[in-house]
Order: C-alpha cells, then structure tokens, then sequence
C-alpha cells in the first residue's frame, strides 16, 4: 500500500468540510445547554469558586477502566470514480471521523489548564496529537489516536490536515478526522462481468485499526471494540449518524441505489490477522452500484431483434429460389458483423464469454443455421423430388423454432434489467429527509434562545 500525503490546499476540501464544522457547532450548544442546566441546579448550593480541571489533569477519576470502551467510525463518501473492471479497482474520496472516549490513557499532562484557556490540538506522528495553547506558550498533553488503516488501499493521498477536537469535556469525547482521496482495490469475485451490461458490483471501503491491539497494549481488542458513530456523536450533522454517500456522487456509466446507498458491517479481520487477533474486526463499507444499460436495451438490442424478426420472414420466400433467399440472409449477417465490430471496441475485455457477447454470438448463429435451413430444403426439393408443400412445411418450423428461440434470447438478457428510475424521482428521493439551509438555521437559532 502506497501513501503520499497532500497536506496542501484544495480547492473541493470546502464540502467536506462543512459536516465537521456542523458537528462541532451542535456540539458546543448541546455543551452550552448542559452547562446551563449545571449552573442551574447548583447556584446558590456552594460559594466555592475553585479552579476547575480540564480533562485529562492528573486528579480525574478514570471510572472506564473496567468497562469496554468503543471506536466508533463515520465514513462519508464524496466522490467514486469510473470503476475498473480489469484491474479491479475504483478511485474514491471519502472522509473517515473516529469518535471515542478517551481514558487518559495516553495523556502526558505537564501543568493545569483553567477551562478559560484555549487550545487545539495538532497530529504528532499517526498515533498521537499533541495540544498546544493559542499562545506561544509549550504544549500541555499528548492524547492517543487509534491508527486507523484502510486495508484495501493501493494508494491513498491525504486532503489537507488530519484534525483532532476534544468536543466534550464532562465525557472526555475525542473526534479525529482525516479527509482520503484513495484507489481501492475490490474483491475479484465481486468485479466479474458476466452479466454485462447487467453486472451489479458492490463497491468496498475497509477499515480497520491494526495496532496496538494486542492483549494489555493501547487499544486492546478486549477493552475497545469497534462500532458505528451515534447521534450523541454525531449530533445531526448528518442524516445517518454512521455516514452517507452525498447526493451528488455520480459513477461514470454505472447508477446506485438512493435507498440504502451505505451499508456498514463488521466482519473477521482477515488481511495481516494473527492467531492472537482472530477476534479483531474490521468495516467494511459497501455500497451497490449496478451498471446503466440504456444504450444496450433501448438501441442495440431491438435492431437485433428487429433483424432477426426479417431474417426468419424470407422463409416465406418460395424454396426453389436459394439464391434470393440466401443473399438476403448473408446481407443481414454482414450488418450484424458491423455491430458486433463496434460493439467489441466497446465490452469489457476479460478473459471469459459476457452476456452481451453470448447474445451476438447466438444471434449470429441463428441467422447461419436458417442460411443452411435454405440450402438444406433446395437441395431435397431439387434433387430428391420433394414437393413445394412439403418444403414450405420445413420452412413453417424453422421459422417457428427461430423465432421461439429469439424469444427466448430476450428473455435471457432483460431479465436481469433493473427498472429505470427517472431523474424526477431520484430527485425527489433525494430531498425527502434532507434539511434544507434555512431549516437548519432555523434549528441552530431556536436551540440558542433555549440556551
């Protein structure tokens, strides 16, 4: 796996960005809100105005320690790229944020911080980010990171800079998010193409955090478990607190579904697993995507069917006259070789028989056995005396059984055609559930008058 970072500016960083700058906002009036309700309860109980501690002082009670503790993952898709079959990859930008609630575990405090003080916190190395003052004074702690891995990447660039934000004090919730352009490899099973132009594919983002996670180490298997983000994580900043696929992702050639785009499942960490970490997990991030076949069903197919319907009509065509019958039937070959031609510069080029070249091959094959068909009944009427009625009794059933048989063929490439969805209802699709702007300005507002 090969890994270049980018930590320069990038000009479509602006989108994903929004959603982590949502998050932090709903959760610092959420955090306003809390803090109201504490002062609330407690005026007037205690004049002490001691200092107090932030998170991660060496007073803090560590009452986790005998709990499991989770990571929790959110992957928001922004952009999929043309699928490639041959090489079964797929260029992907996605956006990963890990929420957990840190233990103290890996803090490193020098000296006591008054909750007036701000600070951020920067990345040090992949596993930890060290918090530094606004001021110019040394930095405080260090924090942990769960090293995240993304197992099926071939390459990957990072956007811009990982970020790193305690977003709640009382409950020491941690969010770190990192901003991917990668090329994924995909499983070979699932890039097969037999079906084409049917094939559906399930595109896959893994994920998985590989160190540390031995028994008594950092990030134990046995005391951090991996799950999916929540809405106290998330706190709406999007429509599924675990992540989505945007609405503007579009796949070259290819359509997905609007009504489950994502599907998120923990399966057995099977890529670099030892035997002590058998029962480790990884994500696995899916999303079905089916190619669209327009062209194929509403241009190609019925100027075959078209051809086929003609070419079985010159059986009408007395017996006795082979030679009509047979260049009729040549000349409707030779326009099919051309389609074949073009089609060929144009079908996945892998090393078995797909669908499409199935359905050429058979329809190619169909209009040579009624050539033979037309040679065979010349030659008995000709030669072996056999009668014109006799003649046109064969020509009855051959036209019958190709036509039967072309029926049949079509019925074997539109049966696994998904039905068309028009944009109009993708559209609306789309809109239902999604808060607008104004809405959510119009949420932000109402939430800080409670305040």
């Amino acid at each position: 796996m090969m890994r270049k970072d980018s930590f320069g500016s990038d000009g479509g960083s602006y989108g994903p960005t929004m959603i982590i700058d949502r998050c932090l906002s709903l959760h610092n009036l959420a955090a306003m809100r809390d803090e109201g309700r504490e002062q609330e309860v407690t005026i007037g109980l205690s004049t002490s105005t001691g200092s107090l501690q932030r998170y991660g002082s060496t007073s803090s009670v560590n009452h986790l320690d005998d709990l499991i503790r989770t990571i929790r993952f959110q992957v928001v898709v922004w952009y999929v790229g043309a699928l490639d079959v041959m090489q079964g990859r797929v260029a992907a930008k996605f956006r990963v944020t890990l929420f957990w609630n840190d233990d103290g575990g890996g803090n490193e405090v020098r000296k006591r911080m008054t909750r007036s003080e701000s600070s951020e916190w920067k990345m040090q190395g992949r596993a930890k980010a060290l918090e530094q003052k606004v001021s110019n004074d040394v930095s405080e702690r260090t924090v942990d990171i769960p090293p995240l891995s993304i197992l099926n990447a071939v390459s990957f660039d990072i956007i811009g800079k990982p970020e790193v934000k305690l977003l709640r004090e009382k409950t020491k919730l941690m969010r770190w998010t990192c901003l991917y352009k990668a090329v994924l490899f995909q499983d070979e099973v699932n890039m097969r193409v037999e079906k084409f132009p049917h094939d559906e594919h399930d595109l896959c983002i893994k994920l998985g955090i590989l160190a540390h996670r031995g028994r008594g180490r950092r990030w134990d298997q046995n005391k951090w478990k991996l799950a999916l983000a929540t809405h106290e994580d998330s706190q709406g900043s999007t429509r599924v607190p675990h992540g989505l696929l945007v609405d503007h992702v579009k796949i070259p050639e290819f359509s997905h579904d609007t009504k489950s785009p994502l599907s998120f499942e923990f399966v057995p960490l099977g890529f670099g697993a030892s035997q002590q970490s058998n029962s480790d997990e990884c994500l696995e991030v899916k999303f079905h995507v089916y190619r669209e076949s327009n062209y194929y069903d509403r241009n190609i197919m019925p100027i075959l069917a078209t051809l086929d319907i003609v070419a079985t009509s010159f059986l009408l065509i007395d017996a006795t006259s082979f030679f009509q019958r047979a260049l009729m039937l040549l000349n409707i070959c030779f326009v099919e070789i051309g389609i074949r031609m073009q089609l060929d510069s144009h079908l996945p080029n892998v090393g078995y028989q797909i669908k499409m070249q199935r359905i050429l091959n058979h329809s190619f094959f169909r209009l040579l056995g009624l050539e033979l068909e037309s040679s065979l009944v010349y030659y008995l009427v000709h030669l072996h005396g056999w009668s014109v009625v006799h003649a046109d009794i064969i020509d009855t059933i051959a036209g019958i059984i190709s036509l039967v048989y072309a029926f049949v063929m079509l019925h074997i490439y539109y049966k696994d055609r998904r039905p068309s969805v028009s944009p109009i209802h993708t559209l609306s699709h789309q809109l239902v559930g999604t808060p607008s702007s104004a809405s959510l300005i119009f949420r932000r507002q109402v939430s800080s008058n409670k305040v």
